[in-house]
């Protein structure tokens, strides 16, 4: 199931390589298939978790799975702004960030799941599994990252802000019940 889930995961990235070719513009293409990748998969990594709470379902086990699929697409997206888009000039990097902040935004995220991608083997995990509560920063930060990105805001980026407020409020909902 596992390797279903990867390929389904991977199938617009193959996607995208064939219709690369024919972009008018292939780095913005390319900004947008792995953005939307990102942020679509780090969502999904929140599923397993409302699933069981919510369905009684228990697909955890394929919550490391997703989440490490958005840490490829998270790291695909960063290098298409790193290599084609500022040809490794760093200065490049600092200038566009400093007028453009969604650029970093979308780094601290980005920071963070990186951390949680390093930490998530089985010998680091048990160390730093409480610090993976930080996801929920990452994707407020990479959902207003791509919010912002956008000039103009349309269905899909109002859906994806739906669906990850629907998302964390369903944790809030839990951990309040918890305490309760």
């Amino acid at each position: 199931m596992k390797g279903l889930l990867i390929f389904i995961a991977l199938i617009p990235l193959g996607v995208a390589y064939y219709q690369l070719d024919n972009a008018i513009d292939p780095i913005k293409m390319l900004y947008s298939y792995t953005g939307v990748g990102a942020i679509t998969l780090l969502l999904l990594s929140l599923v397993p978790s409302t699933c069981k709470r919510v369905c009684g379902q228990n697909f955890l086990r394929y919550r490391k799975t997703i989440g490490l699929l958005s840490f490829v697409y998270i790291l695909l997206h960063v290098s298409v702004f790193v290599v084609f888009d500022s040809e490794f000039d760093f200065l490049t990097i600092v200038e566009k960030s400093l007028k453009k902040p969604f650029i970093y935004i979308g780094l601290m995220a980005f920071a963070i799941v990186l951390f949680m991608a390093l930490t998530s083997t089985k010998k680091h995990f048990a160390r730093f599994s409480k610090y993976h509560k930080a996801v929920y920063i990452a994707l407020l930060l990479a959902l207003l990252h791509s919010f912002w990105a956008q000039k103009v805001a349309g269905v899909f980026e109002y859906g994806i802000v739906a669906v990850g407020v629907v998302l964390l409020g369903e944790r809030v909902w839990a951990w309040r019940q918890n305490f309760k």
